[in-house]
């Protein structure tokens, strides 16, 4: 059986809609907070001011729902919701609507403690929110919790005047049961406007339109100027890329940021040409319209192709500069290395010269100590590393010092290895001391190689030094 529409029924809508028509409309100023819900009587009275209108929605949320099971998603849209709504609410704004995966956030000027923060400001604020938490916050959990999964989205934002209204249906007559389907509309291009700017800002974009950019305070290098189409309508603003909050030091946050979606619908030329494509036969009549919109397009490629140009000339010049500044700072190090190594060579040569000095007084090397002529040994040992010398090369500078300190101090074996090291590296032996440090060492074999393997140089010491050692039987 057919549904009938009964005449109660149509006389009560009837009713209704004689009531409103023929009420007066009277307008409230907001000056205070956007009043709730339920302050809101269902009449014709509404409240009429200056707003800014936030819009934000998850991009390709059907693609989730359609990839993910039903209770995978049910967790991914309310903790998208959880974390959209603080970032409203902790900004100065009210969440009042939400459709699916979109929600719309109110902002209003305020003043306190004398200092005014308009709504737009607001409303950028929370944009910015949204974007660090869902990017640092949401996003890492996502990949901790569903592998592979992550979201984005874009906020449009538009500031003007917007009433403020109730409207909907009571319970039935008939039935006390019934519950009151009535909501809050908000009346004014501004909201349709901040909702079109949302769906066309790609995801991590915030898109907002002329008199919310001239209200708010931020560096102005992040903005840029843009036109895109929406079906046949242009909307313009300005767009921001990745606008994050900065995290206190403190936070360690992971950036996870969604996939970016190919934007054949946020580009002027690109809509056009999409369209001409898809509905060719049914636009033939409006092709000069088109003409004259890719010309204007065209003309707005060129200005950016233009901007880009000069972008690329002043990173040229600031990366000439930084070459310049690098090569600079290059010359410095190689000047302070220069005098870095000369002071070495300096207190090389200085701790050289103070073995010259105490070398010939036996009395003065045991006085000052074995310690510190340790200390001062390892120390030309350290400055000769530092200038580019070996050990072997401070060992033939000191030669006979450092074995007659080394003898002095009773350090035989010690004497002995520089023994053996001037007679295989150096042009003489020092021979002070030297059947002594022989017999108290009780090592000869080595430096007897060395001094064998030297004779053919034709040095009578390497000789004389030969015949002692056979001498004292070895």
């Amino acid at each position: 059986m057919a549904y009938v529409l009964s005449k109660t029924e149509f006389d009560i809508v009837q009713n209704a809609i004689e009531n409103i028509l023929t009420q007066t409309v009277e307008s409230i100023e907001l000056t205070d907070d956007i009043p709730p819900v339920g302050d809101i009587s269902d009449s014709n009275k509404v409240f009429k001011g200056k707003l800014s209108v936030l819009f934000v929605d998850m991009r390709k949320s059907t693609d989730l729902t359609d990839e993910l099971k039903s209770k995978k998603m049910v967790k991914i849209y309310r903790t998208f919701i959880r974390s959209i709504i603080q970032a409203i609410r902790y900004t100065g704004g009210y969440s009042r609507q939400f459709a699916g995966d979109g929600i719309m956030g109110i902002f209003q000027d305020s003043v306190d403690d004398d200092i005014k923060t308009t709504s737009s400001q607001k409303a950028l604020n929370a944009a910015r929110y949204i974007l660090t938490i869902i990017d640092y916050c949401l996003n890492p959990k996502l990949k901790k919790h569903m592998a592979g999964v992550n979201i984005a989205c874009g906020v449009g934002i538009s500031t003007g005047t917007i009433m403020v209204t109730k409207a909907g249906m009571r319970g039935k007559e008939s039935d006390e049961t019934a519950e009151n389907e009535l909501g809050i509309v908000w009346v004014g291009s501004t909201t349709n406007y901040a909702s079109r700017l949302c769906s066309l800002a790609a995801p991590r974009e915030i898109f907002v339109d002329e008199k919310t950019f001239k209200e708010i305070e931020t560096e102005q290098d992040i903005w840029t100027k843009a036109e895109r189409l929406k079906g046949t309508k242009s909307f313009e603003g300005y767009i921001s890329n990745d606008y994050y909050l900065e995290l206190p030091e403190d936070v360690q946050a992971e950036l996870i940021v969604g996939e970016k979606e190919n934007e054949t619908n946020t580009s002027v030329i690109g809509q056009i040409f999409q369209e001409a494509r898809s509905e060719a036969l049914a636009l033939i009549d409006d092709i000069s319209k088109k003409s004259a919109e890719l010309a204007v397009a065209l003309e707005a490629v060129k200005m950016r192709e233009e901007k880009i140009r000069l972008q690329e000339s002043q990173n040229a010049q600031k990366e000439t500069q930084l070459n310049q500044c690098q090569q600079q700072l290059q010359n410095k190090q190689a000047n302070i290395e220069e005098k870095e190594k000369q002071n070495y060579i300096d207190e090389y040569n200085l701790n050289r010269e103070f073995f010259s000095v105490a070398y010939p007084s036996d009395p003065v090397i045991k006085q000052i100590g074995k310690d510190f002529w340790i200390k001062l040994i390892n120390k030309m040992y350290l400055c000769g590393e530092r200038i580019g010398k070996e050990k072997n090369d401070v060992i033939l500078d000191l030669n006979y010092y450092l074995i007659d300190i080394y003898y002095d101090l009773e350090m035989h074996e010690e004497a002995y290895d520089v023994l053996c090291v001037c007679a295989k590296y150096g042009q003489k032996v020092m021979f002070r001391n030297f059947e002594e440090i022989v017999k108290k060492s009780g090592h000869w074999y080595d430096l007897k190689t060395s001094l064998e393997s030297r004779l053919q140089n034709h040095y009578e010491e390497f000789s004389i030094a030969l015949q002692k050692l056979k001498y004292l039987g070895y």
